[in-house]
């Protein structure tokens, strides 16, 4: 079950985004991984101009993300009319279960009620399936952007817009 998440959640979502991108860790650049930790970790930090939805395995958190409304995402990446999705994470041992695609549907139409005409996320090269899920899902690849932790990143965009 999909579900706004409350601030008793932020410690589990911390933890579930370290276990998520932990296998990505050995990839980055030297000190990469801890600094990535940090801001895996800063889900309050994020709270404040983003909202969290979880997805419920019994009494665990199986999958996370965060929604942007438009106006609210990293203004660097981002358009003022875009709504932005961040810090999709499912528990390794839940996957393939369409817990990650649930949870970008939601933002999807957590953005089309806010009259968002575009929807965006970041990921990088090493994110190879959440890449193959969004492009199922219509998200286009239309920019590189700069380069962090020694991988390169990209933004993917949806058009909300008929």
């Amino acid at each position: 079950m999909i579900e706004r998440a409350t601030a008793k959640d932020f410690e589990a979502i911390a933890e579930l985004n370290v276990s998520a991108y932990t296998e990505f860790s050995s990839r980055l650049q030297p000190g990469s991984w801890e600094v990535m930790q940090k801001n895996l970790r800063n889900v309050a930090g994020r709270a404040k101009f983003a909202e969290f939805l979880v997805f419920r395995f019994g009494d665990a958190i199986a999958g996370s993300v965060a929604y942007c409304a438009p106006g609210k995402g990293d203004p660097a990446i981002f358009s003022p009319d875009m709504a932005s999705i961040l810090l999709l994470a499912v528990d390794p041992s839940k996957r393939g279960q369409g817990i990650a695609k649930g949870l970008t549907l939601a933002c999807i139409a957590k953005a089309s009620d806010d009259k968002a005409n575009t929807i965006g996320l970041f990921t990088n090269e090493l994110m190879r399936p959440a890449q193959q899920l969004y492009r199922a899902l219509g998200f286009q690849q239309d920019m590189e952007l700069p380069m962090r932790y020694g991988v390169r990143y990209f933004r993917f965009v949806l058009s909300l817009v008929s």
